[in-house]
């Protein structure tokens, strides 16, 4: 992070916390993946929250369980070997079928948003909590009825619905929450979270995408949630794998194989990467400096994608389609990557064009999350202080 970047973090009335780094943080993922003896964290935003500024009228939206059928159709329906052509018809089909399980994710991390930054309340933690109670009391979402495309919807439901949680549940004080009510939530999120390794754990190389890099950060996210260590082990494992797919001159090579949608896939591949290893860095576990070269080489090339998409246009042949990416889910991952490491020049740019950071599946609002910097406990005690309190905002 640039001197400049940290004065404005001070000028707008935000902590900026130094990091002490043990050896512990280059430790190789293998050797790192147990859990830390004060259990497994998450970055310091987590825990933060602004004053409480509700009238009492908060208006919490509920939303149904979805306990049908997982299985959707692909928007790509049709599509050639290269997965890039979107099937208008499918794709109305496949929104349609699951426009529940996306309000979920939106109304979760909403209310997430509006209890630590909004500063909406109790009311606002609780209605997070009465719909993950809600969906995990009706085993929503663990249909065995589910197809390819349901693993996917499944797992990015579960990355959206366990940060939502986290926040809330980091963010409150001590027994704030209805133990009981923890205690279902959790218990369905092993039991999505298995679902998703159970699917995604042996997949032949040539299969291995950005589906399973997303698989990974939902079940890193909850196993923060219920300190579960081996569903940690084997989100690490997945990161292990996808850093050995990207090449020599930093790329990954399924995702430019998408031909004209090329730079899309690239940008959104990064996404969870960045998370996991930001996460990991949390629990003492530098996955950034163990994979440095090849890891700030892809984030560059994407950065430098973004900024001319005809330079991913010459490496496939093919014009790129940048519609959603210049947005503010689109750049989001900027937002902790600059917040956690060097920042890759171009990222300062767009973050303040496109800004603010905000994406559901990562977290919901990034600019707040990752507003302390860097984002993870000053000394070499993992466990930050409740109620981190914002109150210049």
């Amino acid at each position: 992070m640039t001197n400049q970047n940290a004065r404005g973090f001070r000028q707008s009335g935000r902590m900026v916390l130094s990091m002490v780094l043990s050896s512990a943080l280059l430790v190789p993922a293998a050797q790192g993946n147990q859990c830390l003896e004060q259990g497994l964290v998450a970055p310091m935003g987590y825990h933060q929250i602004t004053e409480t500024r509700s009238n009492g009228n908060y208006q919490c939206e509920r939303v149904l369980p979805h306990t049908g059928s997982m299985n959707f159709t692909s928007k790509y329906s049709g599509s050639d070997g290269a997965r890039n052509e979107l099937n208008d018809d499918a794709y109305q089909e496949y929104l349609e079928a699951s426009k529940n399980i996306r309000n979920f994710e939106k109304i979760v991390i909403a209310g997430a948003d509006d209890f630590q930054v909004d500063g909406d309340g109790s009311h606002a933690r609780d209605c997070v909590m009465d719909n993950l109670d809600e969906w995990a009391t009706a085993n929503a979402l663990l249909s065995d009825d589910i197809n390819h495309v349901g693993q996917a919807v499944r797992k990015w439901a579960l990355a959206a619905a366990s940060n939502a949680y986290l926040r809330v549940q980091k963010s409150s004080v001590k027994l704030a929450l209805d133990q009981e009510q923890s205690q279902r939530i959790e218990a369905w999120f092993r039991k999505l979270s298995q679902g998703v390794q159970d699917y995604y754990s042996d997949r032949e190389p040539r299969k291995v995408n950005n589906h399973d890099y997303w698989a990974a950060w939902a079940v890193m996210s909850s196993a923060v949630a219920t300190q579960e260590c081996g569903d940690w082990s084997w989100a690490l494992g997945k990161f292990d794998e996808a850093m050995g797919q990207i090449t020599a001159e930093g790329y990954l090579p399924k995702e430019l194989s998408r031909e004209d949608r090329a730079l899309e896939y690239l940008n959104y591949a990064i996404q969870p990467l960045t998370m996991m290893a930001v996460f990991a860095e949390a629990n003492g576990n530098s996955l950034y400096e163990r994979y440095r070269s090849r890891f700030l080489a892809l984030a560059s090339n994407v950065v430098a994608g973004l900024e001319n998409p005809q330079e991913i246009a010459s490496l496939t042949g093919h014009s790129q389609l940048t519609g959603g990416l210049y947005t503010p889910w689109g750049i989001a991952w900027m937002r902790p990557w600059s917040a956690a490491w060097e920042e890759v020049p171009g990222m300062a740019t767009f973050l303040e064009e496109y800004g603010p950071a905000k994406n559901t599946r990562l977290g919901g609002d990034l600019a707040f999350l990752y507003a302390i910097c860097p984002p993870w406990p000053a000394s070499d005690d993992p466990q930050p202080p409740g109620n981190i309190r914002i109150s210049n905002r």
